[in-house]
């Protein structure tokens, strides 16, 4: 059994302005940092083994802050937890892009089963390394919905900056137990061995999602 802690990164100066982050590489804002030093406020006392982080700079950031306030050993990055790349859409404002494309499917973006497969075979790895620990993912907030929203099969809500959700494997299980920092409880949803839980929505339904 692992448990992933998943933090959406704090704010960055894109999220305040509505521009496609994705994959470019933006530092956190004063908010950002600030949010990310009461990332894990809402949850009840855990005893965190590491964390690791997408590469970006912001989920990088967001983690040295959390670490350093809670003695969290650093575990390095992993180029798979990185946030799905928006293609052409990356660093526009979003109104625009989404008047011209009003399914989000702009030229060049990644597809989003294939953002949640990546993150789930991530995932699965660190359970390997890591069995039975309690680990930190600090990520982003698409990646992260696309994740979670694959284990409870239905669209989630917007995840805001600096939240933790949780999401539990053990054996071939996902379970999310809380969804930026609200407990639920869901049905553990089975997926084979290395394999990913399908992504239930339609690419037309992308619109609520997470710059």
């Amino acid at each position: 059994m692992t448990l992933f802690g998943l933090v959406r990164h704090g704010q960055t100066d894109y999220n305040l302005h509505g521009l496609f982050q994705g994959s470019s590489d933006i530092p956190l804002n004063a908010t950002g940092r600030e949010q990310a030093h009461h990332a894990l406020d809402t949850a009840a006392p855990i005893a965190w083994d590491g964390a690791v982080s997408s590469p970006l700079q912001r989920a990088r950031q967001t983690a040295r802050i959390i670490a350093e306030d809670h003695d969290i050993p650093l575990l390095g990055t992993d180029p798979r937890l990185s946030e799905i790349d928006w293609g052409e859409a990356e660093g526009k404002d979003v109104v625009e892009m989404e008047t011209r494309y009003p399914d989000r499917s702009f030229p060049g973006r990644e597809g989003l089963q294939q953002v949640a497969d990546r993150g789930y075979l991530a995932l699965d790895d660190l359970a390997a390394d890591h069995p039975g620990r309690s680990l930190l993912v600090v990520a982003h907030g698409t990646f992260i919905r696309l994740l979670l929203s694959g284990v409870i099969g239905t669209h989630l809500p917007s995840i805001p900056n600096g939240t933790l959700s949780l999401l539990r494997l053990e054996g071939e299980q996902w379970r999310v137990e809380m969804i930026a920092g609200e407990s639920i409880e869901e049905p553990a949803r089975t997926a084979t061995t290395g394999a990913s839980p399908r992504f239930p929505l339609a690419e037309h339904h992308l619109r609520p999602f997470g710059l």
